[in-house]
């Protein structure tokens, strides 16, 4: 999924350095109070309720407007 198409969505860059260097790039999008989704590099995960769910199918930005409708 490219950045551009991830804005357009309504995500957030939230990408980060850690401590040791290494650099993610992030997107964060908060659907509501309890549902909040998260791609960092290639991986797509939920936050549930204070819990994280991965979501090893999401791969194309047609997955990840299938999955916000989902939660929507």
């Amino acid at each position: 999924m490219k950045k551009e198409e991830l804005l357009e969505l309504g995500f957030k860059t939230t990408s980060y350095t850690d401590m040791d260097g290494n650099f993610y790039k992030q997107f964060t999008l908060k659907i509501n109070e309890f549902v909040k989704i998260e791609t960092c590099n290639l991986s797509v995960d939920i936050h549930i309720s204070r819990n994280w769910i991965s979501v090893p199918n999401c791969k194309t930005i047609e997955d990840m407007k299938n999955l916000i409708k989902l939660f929507s």
